[in-house]
């Protein structure tokens, strides 16, 4: 038994590292299942053995490059544990494998099948290593070992559940929640090419795959409405009917309640007791999903004319005059329009990609194939990388006088640096996921506000910090949904502002010096900024004779319980959820600046550091203490000419820079440091920008630019205003880095 395990823990790790087309990796795996072939045999493990051979085959079939997909190889896997775990403990309880090992191969049905089996519906599946003509639904063969799951799994109680069950039933959460998140996204260009038959199959496999893994681990309601799901699917696949918003909207539906089961599932195993679903109704949606597909008939479209009369492109006596002139001439709709110049040509072409269910979300591109890392051992390897950056540096420091060293540390440095730049560039990911997701949320919203409104994206692979990416998500939620219900107007008040009737998002992302920029934009009315303005000076945020920019009153808005909605919407207005998304960006040393144009649209533009584990910063000294600048906030540094510095009324002491007078910042009015310097002519100024705003920071010397290992002051500290961290310098003291717009906080409350 030992050897079986050691065999499938080999298997498990080759298929964490494998990578598509790396054929010696493929044929360790074909020996690797050899060996539990055979190791079962000797154990009389008959669904065992028949599982790696199904098993082999799916992998052989990877090898000759007939199939890609590595999702049947993580399910496998999980029956494969299930199997060996269960077999150990001897226990009596079956479950029906046989979806699964359909996904693996069908070999397993010819070679098994009892003549009796009962006979289902055909689907074609040759993308997932299955021949055609395969039946969706047979009972396990009465001559293999059953399945033997531990009671422990059949009956989750309060009083014990095996780890090794919980892995099993916490792999196929975390898996099947994946699949769930592919499904959204590739419904959604579906929706842009509903005839595109890859992208059907691309979501009804992963419903395939959720129905048997949770058919043999007993999640019946999972189970039953996977299925359902899956049966809608192959009527979309048997060209019953063409997708459009109402079967999109049934299969997002199924998906929504799917994640609420899967939470149910996971909510349970935290607390190993046996999950309670039964305030979870599928009833109702499964019965939608067996009714839809005789009512979505190919020719149940919306006339084209109703569509624009919906949109408010024409009205109803337009489309009755168009009628009467069809019926004497016979021409289509859409062309007695343009001859008689009553429409725009792109008006007729969005109707139509409407009628057919098409709506254009911006480009997307499929995505790479990736293995899974546990995360923890990615963040542990990050932060050895980075000790091995600051041993390095102390390193260096320490040989320095001894020139025989000089080429090693020189040749070390160079190792450690590619050591580092590999670690982090594991760490990033494509943004491209958190894209997707705000797609399902503008499409979502649109029908809830009786809106038309397409999101369109670029620069989605634009990579960084895996960690920012999850942060990012809820600040643009708050956008996204701010965008719609408040900046993109109605149909019709968008066509009298000669606007196009339908609003447009965009969605854009894109590297800049070392930060990533996150653009969301929209073409709505934009910014009130007289009423924001107004309010504030009613709320006590300032006073109605300050002079302010226009980006001091966008930020306004910011502000915790600010709104100015005249009414409340179940979308948005509460005057909560700005302060959040202010509160989320802050919280990864981020920017977001508000940018807005009375009746053209409104655009929020967060900048995000691309790493949250290193900095790209300026080592200065003041006094006797160094401090790190984000080389990001430095504008320039000088020694000022004492005709150029001054001390105003009110304001303190200025410096002339570029014909422009900048506030001086001294440290000692925020830390009590001193410079040696007394006099800013006597020392150095180095401007240093934040949100638009420009300062002087008075500083005694610049010591060099390099970057810097982030760490965190701890929790006592961790909320200190002006200071984002620490960073060990080359000799082992530590240098504070500098937050600048905390820094500007703290000397303008002095």
């Amino acid at each position: 038994m030992e050897l079986l395990k050691e065999a499938i823990e080999n298997l498990s790790s080759q298929v964490a590292g494998l990578c598509i087309g790396q054929t010696p990796a493929l044929d360790k795996m074909i020996e690797t299942l050899d060996k539990i072939e055979a190791i079962s045999s000797n154990l009389n493990a008959a669904t065992l053995k028949t599982v790696a051979g199904a098993y082999k085959s799916y992998v052989k079939r990877m090898d000759s490059r007939e199939i890609t997909t590595t999702s049947p190889l993580e399910q496998g896997l999980t029956l494969l544990n299930a199997l060996v775990k269960h077999l150990e403990k001897g226990a009596d309880f079956i479950f029906d494998i046989s979806d699964v090992l359909e996904i693996l191969d069908s070999s397993f049905f010819e070679n098994n099948l009892s003549p009796s089996a009962p006979q289902s519906k055909s689907i074609e599946s040759k993308d997932i290593g299955l021949t055609e003509n395969l039946e969706t639904s047979i009972e396990t063969p009465s001559n293999l070992e059953p399945l033997k799951l531990s009671p422990q799994l059949q009956n989750l109680t309060a009083l014990e559940i095996s780890a090794e069950d919980l892995q099993i039933l916490s792999d196929f959460v975390s898996e099947a929640e994946d699949n769930l998140d592919t499904i959204e996204v590739e419904l959604m260009e579906l929706e842009q090419d509903p005839l595109n038959h890859e992208i059907i199959n691309n979501i009804f496999r992963p419903f395939h795959t959720i129905k048997g893994v949770s058919g043999f681990l007993d999640l019946k309601k999972i189970n039953k409405l996977s299925h359902s799901t899956e049966n809608f699917l192959d009527c979309v696949r048997n060209g019953d009917f063409i997708i459009n918003d109402i079967a999109t909207d049934a299969i997002l539906e199924s998906v929504d309640l799917l994640k609420k089961l899967l939470a149910n599932v996971k909510e349970s195993l935290q607390n190993k007791v046996k999950p309670d679903d039964s305030n979870i109704d599928i009833e109702p949606l499964r019965v939608k999903l067996q009714q839809l597909p005789p009512l979505l008939a190919k020719d149940s479209k919306e006339p084209v004319g109703k569509i624009l009369i919906r949109k408010g492109i024409i009205d109803d006596d337009t489309l009755d005059d168009v009628l009467e002139e069809q019926s004497r001439t016979g021409k289509r709709i859409g062309e007695i329009l343009l001859e008689s110049e009553l429409v725009d040509s792109n008006d007729i072409a969005s109707a139509l990609m409407e009628q057919t269910g098409q709506k254009k979300y911006g480009s997307s591109s499929s995505s790479s194939t990736q293995v899974k890392v546990n995360t923890n051992k990615l963040d542990d390897l990050v932060d050895y990388a980075g000790e091995l950056v600051i041993a390095q540096s102390m390193l260096k420091q320490q040989a320095s006088k001894d020139p025989s060293l000089y080429q090693s540390i020189n040749q070390l440095e160079q190792i450690v640096s590619n050591i580092q730049r590999i670690a982090m560039s594991m760490r990033m990911i494509p943004i491209h996921s958190t894209f997707t997701k705000m797609i399902r949320l503008t499409r979502d919203l649109a029908k809830k506000s009786k809106k038309d409104v397409v999101l369109e994206m670029s620069g989605e692979e634009t990579e960084i910090d895996r960690n920012v990416v999850d942060a990012l998500y809820e600040p643009m939620v708050h956008m996204i949904r701010n965008a719609v219900d408040h900046g993109i107007e109605k149909a019709q008040e968008r066509i009298n502002a000669g606007k196009p009737a339908q609003g447009t998002i965009y969605l854009r992302a894109y590297h800049k010096g070392g930060s990533i920029v996150i653009e969301i934009e929209d073409d709505g009315k934009g910014l009130d900024k007289e009423r924001i303005f107004e309010k504030a000076v009613a709320a006590g945020l300032t006073k109605k004779e300050a002079s302010l920019t226009d980006s001091q009153i966008f930020d306004f808005i910011i502000a915790p319980g600010f709104s100015t909605a005249s009414t409340i919407t179940d979308i948005s207005g509460r005057g909560v959820g700005m302060d959040v998304v202010k509160d989320g960006i802050e919280k990864f040393r981020g920017n977001l600046d508000i940018s807005s144009k009375k009746g053209a649209g409104t655009c929020f533009t967060i900048s995000l550091p691309l790493t949250l584990a290193i900095i790209d910063g300026m080592l200065i000294r003041i006094g006797k203490e160094r401090y790190v600048i984000p080389t990001i906030s430095i504008k320039r540094s000088f020694r000022p000419d004492k005709k150029d510095c001054f001390t105003l009324k009110g304001k303190g002491e200025m410096i002339k820079e570029r014909n422009e007078l900048i506030p001086l910042i001294r440290m000692k009015q925020i830390c009590n440091v001193d410079n040696d310097a007394i006099s800013p002519w006597e020392g150095l100024v180095v401007v240093v920008e934040s949100k638009e705003e420009k300062r002087g920071l008075f500083v005694d010397e610049l010591l060099g630019k390099d970057e810097y290992v982030i760490k965190s002051l701890g929790g006592s500290l961790k909320n200190i205003i002006g200071f984002s961290g620490g960073a060990i310098l080359a000799d082992g003291k530590v240098g504070l880095i500098l937050d600048m717009h905390g820094i500007f906080e703290l000397a303008a409350s002095v």
